[in-house]
């Protein structure tokens, strides 16, 4: 199977660097770089994590490019009270890495990457849109190259950590808006989608048992993450285990066929009193846009068995 071309972008807290674990080592994905943006933690703890994520996995060939340390138009509002102080729950990295960022910020890099690839590439992003946003606003040519985004973040029913909004959408809802309107083709990991994908605890302990430093590190951060989403997410707090949503977005790159989804038109609030941060997800077509307007593709579904057999095989890599 031909691997398929990706950029990562990210803002490594928990799910992100779970995430991680199975990206950098499927055998389906050719990752050509990682950026990293402010979001889940201010910009230099994204990077810090996710440069010594590469080191722990054994990915260090892999060029990284910091971010942005703001969202387009408004201030940082990290979500440091599910993921930790420093973003991981406490989990500090045995050994250190020398690694550092590329001297071009994110948004540059991304678009040296895509330019020299002969063919679109997909962008898989985890973190809040900043980076995107300035890609495609400083370089407009740049559309031509991306074959989709695959983003987690969006809602149709629900949203956290406000009834309406996601994280990744609320953190910078003006780059959200600007980054669906350009029509880029655009998968929408939505928690519609990702609440559905948890790993139970029986699912947590054949990670333990898997006795690898990734799978180790794994455990760790999801331990305190359940403890965190539990008390934070009424939704979470009612589950027998605990929503991995960035792991479900790249899962969707690599394995399409465990997912149901359809097109749609979308959109995102950036000025609503009580729904700053919502997307506005067209389901019953009442705006009756044409097709060439319905550039977002809404998952709503996973097959969850498989989706936890597939990570678990991946982890187990590690141990090899």
């Amino acid at each position: 199977m031909e691997k398929i071309k990706v950029l990562i972008d990210c803002d490594t807290g928990i799910d992100d660097i779970v995430a991680l674990s199975y990206a950098l080592k499927t055998d389906r994905l050719e990752v050509l770089g990682v950026t990293t943006v402010c979001g889940n933690l201010p910009v230099d703890i994204t990077t810090y994590n996710t440069l010594n994520a590469l080191e722990l996995m054994g990915r260090t060939e892999i060029p990284l490019a910091k971010g942005a340390a703001t969202p387009l138009e408004r201030p940082l509002w990290d979500a440091a009270y599910i993921h930790g102080s420093n973003g991981l729950g406490g989990y500090e990295f045995a050994h250190k890495t020398e690694k550092q960022p590329e001297p071009q910020p994110a948004h540059e890099f991304i678009y040296s990457v895509l330019m020299a690839q002969p063919e679109p590439i997909t962008i898989i992003a985890l973190a809040p849109l900043t980076n995107i946003a300035l890609l495609l606003k400083q370089h407009p040519d740049a559309l031509t190259k991306i074959q989709r985004i695959v983003f987690m973040g969006g809602s149709l029913r629900t949203g956290n950590p406000t009834p309406v909004a996601t994280f990744n959408v609320l953190a910078d809802p003006e780059a959200a808006k600007y980054v669906i309107a350009t029509k880029v083709p655009f998968v929408m990991c939505s928690l519609d989608c990702t609440r559905g994908s948890f790993l139970t605890y029986d699912d947590l302990d054949k990670v333990a048992a898997l006795h690898n430093p990734v799978a180790d590190m794994v455990r760790t951060v999801t331990g305190f993450y359940i403890q965190t989403t539990k008390a934070e997410n009424t939704v979470d707090g009612q589950k027998k285990g605990i929503d991995i949503h960035d792991l479900c977005t790249v899962m969707y790159v690599t394995h399409p066929e465990l997912f149901e989804g359809e097109h749609y038109f979308a959109d995102v609030e950036t000025k609503g009193e009580l729904t700053t941060g919502f997307t506005l997800v067209d389901f019953e077509n009442n705006l009756k846009k044409p097709p060439e307007d319905k550039t977002v593709l809404f998952l709503k579904k996973v097959n969850r068995e498989k989706y936890v057999e597939y990570f678990l095989e991946v982890l187990a890599r590690y141990g090899a």
